[in-house]
């Protein structure tokens, strides 16, 4: 049995290991998969995507309602549809009855997408802070943001990561203006200083629901409040023709007044209100009734990414995209694989010293310690640990580190029971590091990701380290002594 416990130790630290640095495939459509992920390199390992955006310098006509003090109030819309003077000609009996009550001049204006009093230092700046705070709602991975203050031009380092690339492109692109507007001739009701706060929300009553929750503010909910009141279905008033003609049809007509919610644009909902809207809270379904979680997660995250641009304000100023570079990083592969032969080259070496001083149970310290280094591949894949040079220099630190707790080990093996032995040095060895562990705790919970990632790599191989060792190695030199 002793010999047997060996055996099945040293088969899986031998397993291990091949998954770990081998693989691990199976065939799906004809064609070998490798089941392990592969590792996520930092873009000071891999390299880069670069987004370059300047402002967009495009301009529009569009017939637009204009007050007294010639400020916009929104765009002429009929049913829904903005429109252009031109075809401001045939007008419904209602959409009349409804533009006589306003008391805004229509007119064509050519509107900039960036007006001139808006491209200011100030602005710039507003607009960098707010697409960082978009970004950390989402907690990406790696990114760098530049922005030149006197030509308003937005830099941004992300990770050659292509779904990260569209949320980026999402987040700089989306001005986040939220508008209730009259769906009968465009007006707007309602806007972003209005509201709140909005979170996305979710049940499960048979099936997956997301919803996109507006919570408004003082003024807000009075604004919301009065418009449930007149955006509602209202019975329509029969003429005395039509009582007439239809007397014995008992049938009530009636007419709705509809609003519509715009995002940048575009109509995300056009509805009326059945009651009075009194707790200031607006909930619109995101999606549709999911029986897969995995779609219920799709809509969630569209839902948590428009509520993270709502919550982070209006971009003052509009970016179009110009250039997308891919910045090949200075640790080129030929570099990484140099890296990973030396790396063996070196275990190989310590392990002839561990069988040259050790004999046979060197030779099983040895595989077991490659066990850990296995093991500690594995799980940093994984955990999604971004591997960056500081990272490789950690990952290296703990391997010496697993050497020399082990080579304590069997120093005082020699002298005394492998139990005690073992006590001994792991009761000196975690205490002497737990300074280092808070650390890394720390450091994990850190935002940035070149201290971020040495934190992951310390705790991990800590942890690792610990239980491997307690459970694996303690187990077959303990077996080796009995």
């Amino acid at each position: 049995m002793k010999k047997i416990k060996v055996w099945i130790a040293i088969l899986f630290v031998v397993l291990l290991s091949c998954i770990a640095f081998l693989g691990f495939f199976k065939k799906e459509n004809g064609v070998w998969k490798n089941e392990i992920p592969d590792y996520e390199y930092g873009m000071d390992v891999e390299g880069a995507r670069e987004l370059i955006y300047t402002l967009d310098n495009t301009e529009e006509n569009q017939y637009v309602y204009v007050d007294e003090q010639g400020e916009i109030k929104g765009e002429v819309w009929k049913e829904g549809k903005a429109i252009t003077q031109e075809d401001d000609t045939e007008e419904s009996s209602q959409t009349q009855e409804l533009e006589n009550q306003i008391s805004y001049t229509k007119e064509t204006r050519t509107i900039k997408k960036n007006p001139d009093e808006k491209l200011t230092k100030e602005n710039f700046e507003e607009a960098k802070k707010i697409i960082q705070n978009r970004l950390k709602g989402q907690k990406l991975s790696e990114y760098h943001i530049r922005l030149d203050d006197v030509t308003g031009k937005l830099v941004i380092e992300n990770a050659n990561d292509e779904e990260q690339i569209k949320l980026v492109e999402q987040f700089v692109s989306s001005l986040g203006k939220f508008q209730l507007i009259d769906y009968q001739n465009g007006l707007v009701l309602m806007d972003n200083s209005d509201i709140k706060k909005v979170s996305a929300m979710s049940s499960n009553n048979q099936s997956y629901t997301t919803y996109l929750q507006i919570q408004f503010n003082e003024k807000g909910t009075e604004k919301l409040k009065e418009i449930s009141k007149e955006y509602v279905e209202v019975k329509k008033e029969a003429t005395q023709e039509n009582t007439e003609e239809n007397a014995e049809d008992t049938t009530e007509e009636t007419e709705k007044k509809y609003v519509s919610l715009v995002l940048d644009g575009t109509t995300m909902m056009t509805t009326y209100f059945g009651e009075e809207m009194t707790t200031g809270i607006l909930q619109i379904t995101v999606g549709q009734p999911r029986t897969e979680y995995s779609d219920f997660l799709e809509d969630y995250h569209s839902a948590k990414i428009i509520a993270d641009i709502l919550n982070s304000g209006v971009l003052p100023v509009n970016y179009t995209l110009k250039t997308d570079n891919f910045v090949q990083s200075n640790v080129i592969l030929n570099t990484q694989n140099v890296v990973k032969i030396i790396a063996c080259v070196v275990v190989l070496l310590i392990s002839f010293v561990y069988v040259a001083k050790y004999k046979i149970n060197g030779v099983i310290v040895a595989i077991l310690n490659i066990g850990y280094i296995a093991l500690l591949s594995i799980v940093l894949r994984y955990t999604n640990v971004q591997i960056t040079i500081n990272a490789m220099i950690a990952i290296a630190m703990m391997i010496i580190i697993n050497y020399v707790f082990v080579e304590r080990i069997l120093k005082e093996w020699q002298t005394q029971k492998m139990v005690e032995a073992y006590k001994k040095v792991s009761k000196k060895f975690y205490l002497a590091f737990i300074p280092v562990i808070v650390a890394a705790v720390v450091f994990t919970l850190t935002a940035y990701y070149a201290i971020n990632s040495v934190g992951m790599v310390v705790f991990w191989g800590i942890v690792l380290q610990g239980l491997y060792h307690l459970i694996v190695t303690r187990t077959v030199l303990k077996s080796r002594e009995d």
